[in-house]
């Protein structure tokens, strides 16, 4: 399919309006990233896409696995050592179809990135002509963009990225780099993930530095920020046993920060790491802290440190498999059964009582009822499913399946304590 030439002497107010222009006349889907991969801009042609695409422009950001295997497969080298648009083949295994792509540069220095999906409809010479003419508008606003940023503030933002997405294929290469850009990595490190329900602007990062400025013995690193979230690497001055110091410091933290900044805001945190080809790896751990708090706000309403992260880990692997099959829990069934059938309250009785540590006084508390009354309802569940809940693989099972079976309902319950502080 011939495509038609737009006109780009002309002014873009955003991003957007030059990913369309481009969509329209290409008659594909456009992505604009800047050299983070962040999406700056993307067209609205609606066609289906593959699931790079999708989770690229859901998150606002090409996912970490995604940057991760086009390196692996040499594809990003290929793409950012080159002047001119090129075509890249599929690669399925991240879910990335055929692309004609382009590297945006200024000089020597990486800008961002254009992608077109290639469905074959694409004029060879013609559509490379159209991406290299719009890759050098994208290059003039992303230069505007950043003017703010200081050059030593981008290499190591930049810096910080490669270590966060695997981009480095060993410690000496990360260390030889490091010293070229005189940075001095301490000898120990953690990565923490700070996520507000407001975008992270600059007023938050003034204030974050401040609030950084008033700790002793701490080293901030490298911090970057992508919509909402605040990532940063940071050391301690003096050696660190136990998580009691990291704990604290990052409990002040929030506070200090959560008075300023309204809304909610909260973290997750890596262990202590030595390598930096760890980073990656840091970064994932700090993000699936950030992961439990969403899927279980109430009971990860304590969860910082991923090592401290229990069996919360394993949930999500749990909650895959029960989505692949379509048998649920034979431990609930009699029990949901019952609730259904006579209007009682046993399953919430049991998410409580097992929630709250076995606490008799809290749970009943919590379910507005008196202790004698609670015993009975636990009484009664162990006639109804014939099994004790002293017994500790069913009393594990069952609250393994309530949390990932029942989560909604399980939140609902729990909604109401959390917002008054229960």
């Amino acid at each position: 399919m011939a495509q038609s030439e737009p006109s780009f002497d002309r002014f873009f107010d955003s991003m957007e309006s030059l990913a369309d222009t481009l969509s329209e006349s290409l008659q594909s889907q456009v992505t604009i990233e800047d050299s983070n991969h962040h999406v700056i801009g993307y067209s609205s042609h609606q066609t289906e896409s593959d699931p790079a695409r999708i989770s690229t422009i859901i998150g606002k950001k090409v996912p970490s696995t995604v940057i991760i295997g086009l390196r692996k497969k040499g594809v990003m080298h290929e793409l950012e050592s080159s002047t001119h648009p090129i075509r890249i083949p599929a690669v399925m295994e991240v879910g990335l179809g055929p692309r004609l792509a382009m590297c945006i540069k200024y000089q020597q220095e990486i800008l961002g990135y254009i992608w077109v999906v290639d469905r074959g409809n694409l004029a060879a010479g013609q559509a490379e002509e159209l991406v290299e003419k719009a890759a050098g508008i994208a290059g003039r606003y992303l230069l505007k963009q950043r003017g703010w940023k200081t050059k030593q503030e981008k290499a190591l933002e930049d810096f910080f990225w490669k270590l966060l997405t695997s981009h480095y294929d060993s410690e000496a290469h990360i260390r030889q780099e490091a010293e070229a850009g005189s940075v001095l990595l301490p000898e120990n490190y953690y990565i923490g993930v700070l996520e507000s329900s407001r975008p992270v602007d600059e007023h938050f990062l003034q204030r974050f530095r401040r609030v950084m400025d008033t700790f002793t013995g701490q080293r901030l690193l490298f911090q970057t920020a992508e919509q909402n979230r605040l990532i940063i690497l940071f050391s301690f001055m003096f050696p660190v046993e136990g998580t009691g110091r990291l704990s604290s410091f990052l409990h002040k933290l929030l506070g200090e920060l959560g008075q300023s900044q309204g809304g909610k805001l909260t973290a997750g945190c890596s262990p202590e790491y030595r390598e930096y080809t760890s980073a990656a790896e840091a970064y994932r751990e700090a993000l699936q802290i950030l992961e439990m708090k969403k899927l279980l706000p109430y009971h990860t309403r304590e969860l910082l440190l991923y090592e401290e992260i229990g069996f919360w880990a394993y949930l999500p692997a749990i909650l895959e498999q029960k989505r692949s099959r379509p048998r649920r829990s034979p431990l609930l069934y009699p029990l949901k059964e019952h609730d259904r059938e006579h209007k009682s309250d046993l399953l919430r009785t049991l998410a409580v009582y097992l929630s709250l540590d076995g606490n008799l006084k809290a749970a009943a508390a919590f379910l507005h009822i008196h202790t004698n009354t609670l015993m009975y309802r636990l009484n009664r569940i162990a006639e109804i499913t014939g099994r004790s809940l002293k017994e500790t693989d069913y009393r594990t099972s069952i609250y393994l399946d309530l949390l990932t079976e029942e989560t909604a309902q399980v939140n609902l319950w729990f909604q109401e304590a959390s917002r008054s502080g229960v």
